[in-house]
């Protein structure tokens, strides 16, 4: 996964908090009912921690391509994702500074996403969100009564946000509230989906956890966002 494809993936898999809709507020299972209740949970999160699973369908893959780690957070600003299979990558944000490290491969790049980092968090911390993603898409609230999450769907308003977005789907628990899948189709048309299980909230996390550690071996290479 290239810089760019990463900022953008760490956007989209912290993007709970939504824009509300005209939904009556008396009831419960409206979308406005539902946002507040989001809001609350993630102003509460410090830590967050889950198994995930990764899909990728890509026009020049005959099959979906799957890959499975884990991922944590701890606020203010780490965020760690562990590609355990099939390769082994760790993706690390912290310090302002994306460092991808391919211990099979012996090398790492980095990148500073420092001018990223106020915007992925401030959508972890559900402070303003809101009135920024209004901007650019229109929202469908599915509440199926059978199902243990409710849907989300996002469609572009512009031509311009669809070149790089084309549609975001967000499934959140109705118990806990939280975001347990994540789907987006690029602009180009391929699809990524996360799968988040096992999910620990304020839970202990060793701030060392977001330190690489890297080899004196390894070769670190300078990137810059496109």
């Amino acid at each position: 996964m290239s810089p760019s494809k990463f900022v953008a993936a760490a956007l989209l898999a912290v993007t709970v908090a939504v824009p509300m809709s005209a939904a009556r507020k008396s009831d419960p299972n409206s979308l406005d009912a539902v946002i507040r209740k989001v809001q609350e949970v993630q102003k509460a999160t410090k830590t967050l921690q889950a198994e995930f699973r990764q899909e990728k369908e890509l026009a020049l893959l005959s099959k979906p391509e799957v890959s499975t780690g884990t991922f944590t957070f701890s606020r203010p600003s780490n965020v760690l994702w562990q590609y355990e299979a099939p390769k082994r990558v760790r993706m690390l944000i912290a310090n302002g500074m994306l460092t991808t490290y391919y211990p099979d491969l012996n090398k790492a790049e980095q990148v500073d996403v420092k001018r990223y980092q106020d915007r992925i968090f401030k959508y972890m911390g559900a402070t303003g969100a809101i009135d920024e993603l209004s901007q650019y898409f229109d929202f469908t609230f599915i509440d199926n009564a059978a199902s243990p999450t409710w849907t989300l769907d996002l469609n572009p308003k512009s031509r311009v946000v669809a070149k790089r977005v084309k549609h975001i789907r967000l499934a959140i628990d109705k118990k806990t509230y939280l975001t347990t899948k994540v789907e987006y189709t690029e602009g180009d048309g391929d699809i990524t989906r996360y799968e988040f299980t096992n999910i620990k909230v304020n839970q202990p996390v060793e701030q060392g956890r977001f330190s690489l550690n890297l080899p004196p071996t390894v070769r670190v290479e300078q990137m810059k966002i496109q």
